[in-house]
């Protein structure tokens, strides 16, 4: 059911309802801990009733006595909660008491961690009425069977969200207008970008990928945004976009959205967000800096206005990226159109553009 559940010809919800009958009172779930916080997510489950994961995910899972100890649990190996934590000191515990036996009435659980990763692991496991430990342990040794099989399955789901082929086309398009495109998961972590962005990144956009692979974005509120973005609380009603000026003194448009994952690849990645770099001068133009100064007594300032405009940025957007005011940049376009000898910036556009 694992691997029919990985091509489609069942779901998980099916494996899990299934792995649910296995154990007396059996309520299985699939699940998320954060090590570092109280976070827990539990996408998948059968038997439990959505007011208990509710319960569990708000509160009880942060006093889930078993969690703090899951460091110490061999990964692939499965186990009854009774040798993680002993009996007695299980049921003094608000989790059993006011949780596991008065809300699911179960007595104890069965599981098995399929991964772990820095703070973080993933489990599966089947709360059970069953409190006879001879039993219990017999069970755990059918999850020590599925484990291998669940972690394959599930590196099989990273690589093919990694290559899957609506995303390899989303690049090559964005490559062959010179868009950079990075694609970033939980933590800031960047988990691949294309040619463009590396170009980008290496001519000084106001971005970097650092040492540990997370995104550090220049711009301070497009970096909280990110941060917000990245998080499994995160949620977006319209794309965030800023106009952001690079080590090269190019102005940049940097836009987030946050991609919607399947349930499955969102569980095991957490959320994926879209990080569209787009160069704000046009390739042309950057080319023929030095000429156009030359030929127009342009300065510095007001060559990269003119550009800027003439790549499409508003007077506005010029203001915000060169943190000057919007008057300053008028006073500027005023100049820079007396000598060119223009007088709207549709002229503007067509002697630059030339």
């Amino acid at each position: 059911m694992i691997y029919g559940s990985l091509f489609g010809e069942c779901s998980w919800q099916d494996f899990l309802d299934r792995l649910a009958q296995t154990s007396p009172g059996g309520k299985a779930a699939l699940h998320y801990h954060d090590l570092t916080s109280s976070v827990a997510h539990v996408p998948f489950m059968s038997g439990f009733s959505q007011s208990e994961i509710d319960q569990f995910v708000s509160h009880f899972g942060s006093v889930n006595p078993w969690i703090p100890r899951l460091d110490l649990v061999p990964v692939g190996q499965g186990l009854c909660g009774d040798e993680i934590v002993p009996r007695e000191e299980l049921i003094r515990s608000e989790f059993y008491n006011d949780w596991l036996k008065r809300q699911t009435g179960c007595e104890t659980s069965i599981g098995v961690s399929i991964i772990r990763e820095e703070n973080r692991t993933f489990i599966l496991s089947t709360s059970t009425s069953s409190a006879d430990p001879d039993l219990n342990s017999e069970a755990a040794k059918l999850y020590t069977q599925l484990a291998p099989h669940l972690k394959r399955a599930f590196d099989f789901i990273r690589k093919r969200d990694l290559f899957a082929p609506h995303e390899q086309v989303a690049q090559t398009l964005f490559d062959s207008i010179g868009v950079g495109l990075i694609y970033v998961s939980e933590q800031r972590k960047a988990r691949r970008w294309n040619k463009s962005a590396e170009a980008l990144l290496a001519a000084g956009v106001p971005a970097r990928i650092a040492a540990d692979g997370t995104l550090a974005l220049q711009c301070e509120k497009t970096a909280s945004v990110l941060e917000f973005l990245t998080s499994r609380t995160g949620v977006q009603t319209k794309p965030h976009t800023a106009i952001v000026k690079g080590g090269n003194q190019d102005n940049y448009r940097i836009t987030l959205f946050r991609l919607h994952s399947d349930t499955f690849t969102e569980f095991l990645e957490g959320p994926t967000v879209a990080v569209i770099v787009e160069p704000m001068v046009a390739t042309p133009l950057n080319e023929r800096r030095d000429l156009l100064m030359q030929l127009y007594k342009l300065t510095a300032t007001e060559i990269r206005i003119a550009s800027s405009i003439a790549s499409g940025q508003s007077p506005r957007e010029v203001a915000m990226a060169d943190d000057i005011s919007y008057e300053t940049v008028r006073t500027h376009l005023r100049n820079i159109y007396a000598k060119l000898g223009v007088n709207s910036r549709v002229r503007l556009v067509s002697l630059l553009m030339r």
